[in-house]
């Protein structure tokens, strides 16, 4: 396998990871991971590579495939990212979950006891 195809792989599985994380970390993640990641490319770069996200109806596949070509040319124009990459694509995201039980205010994961969401509508007791 040629180093061309090595950072093909690369920039598909890093755009794979970020398009997972961004389904479990949300907007927040993606801006400050993607920041962290293209942080040798210019301002102008890094809003691109988040844009992609801003498509709520694509599906993680149009997601990777707008990615790609982007971190592609990251990589190709700074070569010395590669390993921040290719340890993004080896360890994947991380998703923390949190279970609680009992009254009050939890922050993520599941509450077991008296929770409405409700959108747009009145507020109710």
């Amino acid at each position: 396998m040629s180093l061309n195809d090595v950072v093909g792989e690369i920039a598909a599985g890093s755009a794979v990871a970020l398009a997972s994380g961004a389904v479990a970390g949300g907007a927040a993640w993606v801006g400050l991971k993607v920041r962290e990641l293209v942080r040798r490319g210019s301002t102008a770069e890094q809003d691109a590579v988040i844009a992609v996200f801003d498509d709520r109806d694509a599906t993680s596949d149009e997601l990777v495939g707008r990615l790609t070509p982007l971190i592609r040319v990251h990589l190709d124009a700074h070569p010395e990212a590669i390993p921040e990459f290719k340890a993004l694509t080896m360890a994947g995201t991380t998703v923390y979950n949190q279970q609680n039980t009992g009254s009050g205010l939890f922050i993520g994961g599941d509450n077991h006891g008296g929770l409405t969401i409700n959108h747009g509508g009145l507020a109710r007791d």
